[in-house]
């Protein structure tokens, strides 16, 4: 019930006045009605962008700037992204939910823990990023993985994984020139967080 309506039905409840729709009290209902009116479409809008599942537009960007998203895809696209960074919550500690963060990111990313040493290794060899996305996944790293823990991003194409999954003879291997160190270097591509 819109605000006119809402006026008149109590107004005429109390029989105190003749609303015949052509007097001053109508014209005055009328003109309050459609201040109201304006009121009450600005809230039902303000409540419509307060969630996601209802957010299109101010609604959508806010969530999206204090998640530090990147708003890309239309418009459902955008509302999955952020509802499945909000899914993460503090209980969201074990391997497979970290490595749900780089999925978020849509990277292939495998997660190695050194429990010892408090270190967490990302591979994320398969993404190859252009600067772009590699600045996003780091984001993304920062905000998600256990900050009492040193973690590594590695976006080579080589990797000690790759190599022991190649099933070359050491020969083969040790004949490409590489030394230890030049294979742990290859590259370039290993950010430290």
């Amino acid at each position: 019930m819109r605000a006119l309506e809402s006026m008149l039905s109590k107004m005429k409840a109390t029989k105190i006045y003749s609303l015949s729709g052509d007097t001053t009290v109508d014209f005055e209902l009328q003109a309050y009605a459609l201040g109201i009116d304006l009121v009450y479409d600005e809230l039902a809008e303000l409540e419509k962008e307060s969630f996601i599942p209802t957010a299109s537009d101010y609604g959508l960007v806010n969530s999206e700037s204090l998640l530090q998203i990147g708003a890309t895809g239309n418009v459902e696209e955008r509302k999955n992204a952020v509802l499945k960074r909000c899914a993460i919550t503090p209980n969201n500690f074990t391997k497979t939910d970290m490595e749900q963060i780089f999925i978020m990111e849509e990277v292939n990313a495998t997660l190695c823990e050194n429990i010892a040493e408090k270190y967490i290794y990302v591979n994320c060899m398969d993404a190859s990023p252009t600067g772009a996305a590699a600045k996003s996944i780091l984001k993304a790293a920062k905000l998600y993985l256990p900050a009492h823990l040193n973690a590594e991003l590695d976006f080579r194409s080589i990797s000690w994984n790759n190599i022991d999954g190649a099933n070359k003879t050491f020969d083969t291997k040790d004949g490409s020139g590489f030394t230890w160190d030049a294979i742990d270097n290859y590259g370039n591509a290993v950010m430290q967080i």
